[in-house]
């Protein structure tokens, strides 16, 4: 099977793939810097369940999810020479995926002229008739999803970047500081500065 550089070829199954399967990471990264494409097709199935999860909950067109990710694979394939395995490969290359999305999400939000909150699109209206169609049980559940989700979109990209990480995707503190390229001390600020936050924003959900 012939494989090239571009983003679709390069995450497209490749039958060598269940010979490099049981490999470590270090290894199939050498062998990607040489040029073995099937290396790095392994690597790719490895991490990309994990990239895909980090990137659609960082980004909130999920339209742009899919090329997002082809994008940032793609990206770590012309890079991975510059890896120095200082860190582990995943750390590398989640590091990647979150600089990735943080850019997508700033673009998107420059080149978006209607607030999702903006009465004239009619988003309000659909999500007041969705959840009165139900029971009420029902309906204060999407309430509550959705005061949650307009919270955390409204935090500031450093700490939605560390709360999305620890809270929905479960990586340590330890594993987040490898991530962002910055100290414990640092995700920690941010997470209790973002929770603080959120708190005061979702108070009321406490007492309704």
């Amino acid at each position: 099977m012939q494989t090239t550089t571009r983003g679709a070829d390069i995450v497209t199954q490749d039958p060598s793939l269940a010979q490099t399967a049981q490999e470590p990471d270090v290894e199939l990264v050498r062998r990607a810097c040489g040029g073995d494409l099937a290396a790095y097709s392994a690597l790719v199935e490895r991490h990309k369940r994990a990239v895909y999860s980090i990137v659609s909950r960082m980004v909130t067109n999920k339209d742009d999810v899919d090329d997002l990710v082809q994008e940032i694979f793609v990206t770590a394939y012309r890079s991975i020479g510059r890896f120095r395995g200082k860190s582990a490969y995943s750390t590398w290359l989640y590091r990647i995926a979150v600089n990735a999305s943080i850019k997508c999400s700033k673009k998107m939000k420059a080149r978006q002229s209607i607030s999702i909150d903006d009465p004239e699109t009619g988003i309000a209206d659909t999500l007041a008739s969705s959840a009165g169609a139900g029971p009420p049980e029902a309906a204060e559940q999407c309430e509550r999803r959705e005061a949650v989700r307009k919270a955390i979109e409204r935090l500031s990209e450093k700490h939605r970047t560390a709360v999305v990480l620890h809270y929905f995707e479960d990586y340590t503190c330890e594993q987040i500081a490898g991530i962002l390229n910055c100290s414990m001390g640092t995700v920690w600020s941010r997470l209790h500065y973002a929770c603080k936050k959120l708190r005061a924003q979702l108070e009321w959900l406490e007492t309704a």
